[in-house]
């Protein structure tokens, strides 16, 4: 059983990885051209979906704000990341009785229509942590953001 588990675990953790190098020209794995998903995004829709301690009227005061998601700059909330590193990461998408280690918003009823899901991380230049600063799930040509109990599901901005 524990063979079974580790040999599950490494499918699941290793298929579908690669870093994405902003200078190539880098396809997703559901094979959309990463060039495709840079610029502006501004959040449209904010959903609750388990506990946590932002409020309502905190998270609903999101609505309206951008993301960039450039090769240079990366910008959310108050943060600026100079020379983001992305990389792309298929989850296979979880079906019902299945346990995964990974809470995406699939795991909470959001999305449930994917074969797979994709997800952009998006990481600091020199941090040695090896966590993401984010997790963006990819979605319909949607960026959506989980944090703290909310879903903040982003649209491309129209300028």
């Amino acid at each position: 059983m524990i063979r079974f588990f580790v040999v599950l675990l490494f499918g699941v953790v290793s298929g579908g990885c690669f870093a994405v190098n902003p200078n190539e020209d880098n396809v997703t794995c559901s094979g959309r051209s990463l060039d495709e998903l840079y610029g502006v995004y501004v959040i449209h829709e904010v959903v609750k979906y388990g506990g946590g301690l932002t409020s309502e009227s905190s998270a609903e005061e999101r609505n309206g704000k951008k993301l960039l998601l450039e090769p240079e700059l990366f910008e959310v909330r108050d943060v600026s990341i100079p020379d983001p590193l992305y990389e792309f990461t298929c989850y296979p998408s979880q079906r019902e009785g299945e346990i995964s280690a990974n809470r995406w918003s699939s795991f909470y009823g959001y999305g449930l229509e994917r074969e797979v899901i994709e997800v952009l991380h998006v990481y600091e230049e020199g941090d040695t942590s090896g966590e993401a600063f984010l997790n963006l799930e990819v979605l319909d040509g949607e960026l959506w953001e989980m944090h703290d109990g909310w879903i903040y599901m982003m649209k491309p901005s129209r300028k």
